[in-house]
Formats: C-alpha cells, sequence, structure tokens
C-alpha cells in the first residue's frame, strides 16, 4: 500500500495548556517537520502532510506517540485525500483553484 499518495490535514491539540495553543503547535510541527519521507505545510489551522498512506499514517502515529505522554488529553483529527494517478499535489490543488478564480 505504500504507493498510494495521500494528501492529510491533520489538526492536534490539547486542553491542558490555557488558551494560547502556540508551544503546543511549535512542538506539533517540529516533530511533523522533521520527517523526511513527506512533504508538508503549514496552515493557521493545522498541517498538510503528503506522502505515501504508510509514510503519512507513521508520522501520524509518531505525533501521537511523542504528544500523548506529555498530556492528560490530547485531540487529534486527521482528514485524507487519496488520488493514485497523483503526486505533489498540495500546491497543484492550490494553483488549480487559483488560476480558475476571477482575478
Amino acid at each position: 500500500m505504500n504507493d498510494y499518495n495521500v494528501i492529510c490535514d491533520i489538526v492536534v491539540v490539547t486542553y491542558d495548556i490555557g488558551p494560547s495553543l502556540s508551544p503546543f503547535v511549535a512542538k506539533v510541527c517540529d516533530i511533523i517537520q522533521a520527517d523526511t519521507k513527506t512533504e508538508h505545510m503549514l496552515t493557521p489551522m493545522g498541517s498538510i502532510v503528503e506522502g505515501s498512506f504508510d509514510d503519512v499514517m507513521a508520522l501520524v502515529d509518531k505525533v501521537f506517540k511523542t504528544i500523548a505522554p506529555d498530556y492528560e488529553r490530547v485531540g487529534i483529527t486527521v482528514k485524507m485525500d487519496y488520488r493514485r494517478s497523483k503526486k505533489h499535489r498540495m500546491q497543484g490543488k492550490v494553483a488549480s483553484v487559483e488560476q480558475k478564480m476571477n482575478k
């Protein structure tokens, strides 16, 4: 299954640290950005990760296993899009929509 290319929207939060999540988000981003098997993009509301299904799932697993022991409660939301015929779609999807917008 390693040849399946997916884009994964991952949001990781904790409820243990008060109103500012940026220190927690920075820890999660450090884990994601250290991964060399996936492409990744930080957004204001989460991170987008692209790669093989197995590599993306391994990264989600690593994020969980690294973060969870330090917090009483962690929430992780994963939304995934699979397309067999294309890779490197993160920028391409945005560029396609922007090209079609009225400017």
